[in-house]
Parts: structure tokens; C-alpha cells; sequence
């Protein structure tokens, strides 16, 4: 079960010896204000390893923004996951995903166009089963590359891997998430 208060807490960052935060961008960075990594900075060496991975997907995916979005919303909810829920709520709705879409996406619901029931299908059976069924599979494969096929399996891995760290930790949204840092905004 998610954990709903903090089994460890944000630490301020007046706190962070300058040379951890030096390693992030230093304390101007808005991404530091995020209670992810007000948490994680507390293992600064993992945090440091973990970061370009999760950047890359999150600001470089070659997979549509509106796809990702299917994966994310879908994956967060089969996990029970809220922190990065409520971060891609807004980001969904960046991508063009009306209230209605997200809603359907989060919920795996029929009302969504075939390729992306396929995608909430794919993000279904990685999380419960960890392997694309080879019916999904052959979806995608019709309209992704290789490389988009390896990054969309990633994608869900990634996400799955923050349902864990987010709900054993109990990192919880910040106050006014809609004005946090997203990875689709500029630095």
C-alpha cells in the first residue's frame, strides 16, 4: 500500500552541501525545488546515475508526446502511483489530451482511439505480466521503430520503477504541482 506521508523527509536545501547541489545544477535549478529531489538528493551518487536516464525519456522520447502520455497515465494508475500522476496530469493536457482522453487513458477505457487502447493494453501487460503480448506487440510494431519499441518498454519500466520509489518513500505532490517543474519546460 502507498505510503501517504513521507518515510523520509524533503530535505531543505539549505541544507545540501553546495558540492550536491553544484552536481545538479546548483540551487537556482527549479527542477531542485521538486519533493523527488528533495528526497533523492539525500543519495546524491544514485540520484546523479539515475537523472540522464530519466531525462532522456522525459525530455527526449522519440515516441509522440500524446503516446507517452498514454503510457505514463496508464502505467501511474495501474501502480497506485500519485506523484508523478498529478505531475503528468498537467503535462497530458500540454500534449493536446483533453480532460476526457486523460480520464480514459488513466482507466484503460475502450473510448480511446485503437492505437492508443493498444498502448494501454502494452502498459497493462508489462506491469502485470513484465512482457508485451505478442497480439500488442504486433500492433505496435506496425507504426514504432525498433528503437521506439525498446524506448516505449523502457518508458513503462521507468515509471513502474517511480510507482515503487514514490509510494515506498511516500513522496507526495507538491503544494501547487500545476506550477512545479515538468521536463517539457525549458531550464
Amino acid at each position: 500500500m502507498p505510503q501517504t506521508t513521507p518515510r523520509i523527509a524533503p530535505l531543505p536545501l539549505d541544507q545540501v552541501p553546495d558540492e550536491t547541489m553544484a552536481l545538479f545544477g546548483g540551487r537556482d535549478n527549479p527542477r531542485n525545488q521538486l519533493n523527488f529531489f528533495k528526497i533523492l538528493v539525500q543519495n546524491p551518487i544514485l540520484l546523479k546515475k539515475y537523472e540522464p536516464f530519466a531525462m532522456r525519456l522525459g525530455r527526449e522520447p522519440s515516441i509522440p508526446l500524446r503516446d507517452k502520455e498514454v503510457l505514463i497515465l496508464r502505467t501511474s494508475t495501474l501502480c497506485g502511483e500519485t506523484y508523478e500522476l498529478a505531475h503528468h496530469l498537467f503535462i497530458a493536457r500540454q500534449a493536446g489530451m483533453t480532460n476526457e482522453e486523460i480520464e480514459a487513458a488513466k482507466q484503460g477505457s475502450n473510448d480511446l482511439p485503437p492505437f492508443e487502447r493498444a498502448l494501454v493494453k502494452a502498459a497493462e501487460e508489462l506491469v502485470r505480466d513484465h512482457c508485451i503480448a505478442d497480439d500488442t506487440w504486433t500492433v505496435l510494431a506496425a507504426r514504432y521503430t525498433n528503437s521506439q519499441l525498446i524506448e516505449l518498454v523502457f518508458m513503462v519500466a521507468n515509471y513502474t520503477l517511480l510507482a515503487m520509489i514514490n509510494n515506498s518513500l511516500g513522496i507526495y505532490p507538491e503544494d501547487e504541482v500545476e506550477h512545479a517543474w515538468k521536463p517539457t519546460n525549458p531550464d
